[in-house]
């Protein structure tokens, strides 16, 4: 019969196996909360496969210059009229879009978007639109010290700068100008129009798809992908690595504390099943504006991608908002 002492060495043993196999989880639970955290302020920087010349619309290169001096990568698409939409893109996107050869860490999405088709419809109604890839995007410049995305409250240079340029511009200085704005898109231009609204004041209205507090986004992301349990215990994991890396704390990456100031009629739009947000984000934004105001559910679609797509294939919704403010 094992003696005592053998007994108590065995159990040692043991112990130590089980606290190098809770050492090691916990050690891969937090590299992979920081391996995360580090794609939410480091953005994909995709590729621009297409121009518009590839949809059949004439344009022009045009380079805008941010307030902090980042230099940005645009498209000018003359229009026929005296009337001008600014679109600005999705975070990891680009002003083509996004498209499904890119490989990156995680997969967001198994289908082409394409910013251009809506510049298309846009353009077949005489409206001239100015596209460009915010700063550590697409064709545009990176920005100092890592190039770390701020989902509005450093790109909103980004779109006071395209204000910038139309106004400066003889040919656009006396145009009327709305905005498509998606997501990080949406963000920047809200806060933009809060932070700056001298530089706004030709702006007639605004179609904003899916605006959101990245918070919301990081946790609802987290569950999906890991379960309500898993995400909920990722989720503060990612929060501290994020806030630890970055200048804006994550809680603060929102439009949330800026749609006050809105005061151009707004379409809000909103994939109703997108899992990867809390319905009553975007509520509040909604709630919040003072201006004059609608929402467009897009109903039976089960991804947020496919509104992002959706004025591609379907622009009705969104053209008749701009003839009624512009």
């Amino acid at each position: 019969m094992a003696s005592n002492l053998e007994v108590a060495g065995v159990l040692i043993e043991l112990l130590w196996v089980i606290l190098a196999i809770v050492s090691l989880a916990i050690f891969v639970f937090l590299m992979f909360g920081y391996i995360l955290s580090r794609a939410v302020i480091h953005l994909d920087r995709q590729p621009v496969p297409k121009n518009p010349a590839d949809y059949g619309m004439a344009y022009q290169k045009v380079d805008l210059t941010a307030k902090d001096n980042v230099k940005l990568k645009a498209w000018f698409i003359p229009g026929t009229s005296n009337k001008l939409i600014i679109m600005t893109h999705v975070g990891g996107l680009t002003k083509y879009g996004s498209t499904v050869s890119f490989k990156s860490f995680y997969k967001l999405f198994n289908k082409e978007i394409e910013f251009l088709k809506i510049a298309r419809h846009l353009r077949n109604e005489g409206y001239g639109v100015l596209m460009f890839d915010f700063r550590n995007h697409g064709e545009s410049d990176i920005t100092p010290k890592g190039g770390k995305a701020a989902v509005g409250l450093e790109e909103y240079k980004d779109v006071v700068a395209a204000m910038d340029y139309i106004q400066k511009n003889d040919a656009t200085k006396n145009m009327s100008v709305g905005f498509v704005s998606f997501c990080m898109g949406a963000n920047s231009t809200i806060i933009a129009m809060s932070k700056q609204p001298q530089a706004f004041n030709e702006v007639k209205c605004m179609v904003a798809v899916q605006p959101i507090s990245m918070e919301v986004f990081v946790r609802s992301y987290a569950k999906k992908r890991l379960t309500t349990t898993g995400g909920k215990l990722l989720f503060p994991v990612i929060k501290f690595f994020v806030n630890l890396q970055s200048k804006y704390r994550l809680q603060d990456m929102s439009p949330r504390d800026y749609v006050k100031d809105l005061k151009v009629p707004t379409l809000f739009v909103q994939v109703r099943n997108d899992p990867w947000t809390e319905l009553s984000d975007i509520q509040g934004f909604y709630e919040v504006t003072p201006a004059e105001k609608e929402f467009f559910w897009l109903e039976g679609f089960t991804h947020r991608f496919e509104g992002y797509q959706y004025f591609g294939d379907n622009p009705q919704r969104m053209l008749d908002w701009f003839k009624k403010w512009m």
